[in-house]
This record gives structure tokens, C-alpha cells and sequence, in this order.
């Protein structure tokens, strides 16, 4: 292990609120395996979600694509030795911003498939923000690594986006979310859901492992997870 942890470039997470929260596991994960006052070597993009929101809504991937991609270039530049996009709904741009650099992109969606992967299991439930559940990057990306991903029907989907929009991504838990997102669960357990990803950096706000009785894979643990091993093995 190394005495000192590689530079990591942080492109967002993307809310502020879930930005706050990977810096801490990663500096959090850098203490637990260094010790003293150890802590991880972080360069930060933090963004304004609400241009972030109405890119999105807008359907303006192309542009966020090239803004993420050049902010990529800027970390690169400033010494990151890999980048993270730390939202899962942007890895809608991860070609992009691979294309861009010239070193390693952490990928959020291997880290998850490499988990689920790990439990022998290839069917699970996929709960995100629209843009995650109904757009076919991130069921194709899993297609690749030979696991089926079942999201919800509408209008549970859309239901669950404006929970993750309306409230979690303003750092806002209504009374019953816990209970909404566990009924929009269920039926893809019915149908032949081995496990839950956690397929948005908000939702473990809401429902965790202890939650649930099958496998869950929170996929901003998992990839902080492996960032972890980038910065520290040797």
C-alpha cells in the first residue's frame, strides 16, 4: 500500500449534497488505511445543479458531454492522476469524457457490475433518476457485462424521478420516502429482481441494505470503493 494517495479528480456528485458525501467517504476511506491525519488528494468540480437540471431537461447531452469533458481536461491538468464522474445519470457522458483524458476514468458502473457480478447474480432492479431508468446507457453498459437491469413502470418511474429532483437533491427527506421507494421496489422483485442498485447517489438517503432482504448495491459506496484501491495500492 502506498504512504500516500494518488490525486483524484472529482467531476461533481452532482448535487452538492452528495458531492459533501464522497469527499467524506474518500477522505474517510484514506484515514482508515493510512492513519494519522491522512486524508485523500482531491481536486473538486463542483457544479451548479440547477445548469445541470435544465441541460438535462433540455436534452442537451452533447453539451454537458464536451463541459465534462473539458473540466476533465482541467483536472488532468492540475495533477489528477483519474477521473470520477460521481453521479450516476451523467455517466450518460463517460464516453466523452474517456475520450478526453489521458488518464484512467474510475467508472461508477463497472464498480456496480463488478458487485453484482462478485454475488453470482444477473437480474437486478434499477432505481434512478429518469434519465437513468428510461435512457439505454445504463442498461446497455450492464447488457455488456451480462446482467439484465429491470427498471420500474410508469408512473411509479416518474414518481421516483420527482422524489430524487423535487426533494432529495435539495437535501430534503419527506415523511414516507422510505416507504415509496420500497413500493416502487417490490414489483421488480416479482419479477425476477435478484438484488437492488442504488442507482443515484440520493437514494441511500432514503432506503439502505437493512432495508431490504435481498443484495444491495449502493453504486457511490462501490465506487468509492474503487477509487480507493486507484489511490492507495500500490
Amino acid at each position: 500500500m502506498r504512504t500516500t494517495p494518488r490525486r483524484l479528480g472529482l467531476l461533481g456528485g452532482i448535487t452538492w449534497h452528495s458531492s459533501i458525501e464522497m469527499e467524506r467517504a474518500i477522505n474517510d476511506g484514506v484515514n482508515d488505511a493510512l492513519g494519522g491525519s491522512s486524508s485523500g488528494d482531491l481536486l473538486v468540480r463542483s457544479y451548479n445543479f440547477q445548469h445541470i437540471a435544465d441541460a438535462q431537461a433540455a436534452g442537451d447531452w452533447e453539451g454537458l458531454g464536451a463541459e465534462f469533458a473539458a473540466d476533465a481536461v482541467g483536472l488532468q491538468s492540475a495533477g489528477a492522476e483519474a477521473i470520477m464522474i460521481c453521479a450516476n445519470t451523467m455517466h450518460k457522458v463517460a464516453p466523452a469524457v474517456e475520450a478526453a483524458i489521458d488518464v484512467p476514468l474510475i467508472h461508477m458502473l463497472d464498480a456496480t457490475a463488478d458487485a453484482i457480478l462478485a454475488q453470482d447474480l444477473d437480474t437486478v432492479a434499477l432505481l434512478g433518476t429518469g434519465y437513468t431508468m428510461r435512457d439505454p446507457f445504463y442498461r446497455d453498459h450492464m447488457a455488456t457485462r451480462g446482467i439484465t437491469t429491470l427498471a420500474p413502470a410508469e408512473p411509479a418511474l416518474s414518481e421516483l424521478h420527482e422524489l430524487i429532483y423535487g426533494s432529495l437533491a435539495k437535501g430534503v427527506i419527506p415523511e414516507g420516502a422510505r416507504e415509496q421507494v420500497l413500493a416502487i421496489l417490490d414489483p421488480l422483485l416479482e419479477q425476477g429482481a435478484q438484488g437492488m442498485i442504488s442507482g443515484c447517489t440520493e437514494i441511500p438517503m432514503v432506503v439502505t441494505q437493512p432495508d431490504i432482504d435481498v443484495p444491495y448495491f449502493d453504486s457511490a459506496g462501490l465506487f468509492v470503493d474503487a477509487a480507493l484501491r486507484f489511490c492507495l495500492e500500490d
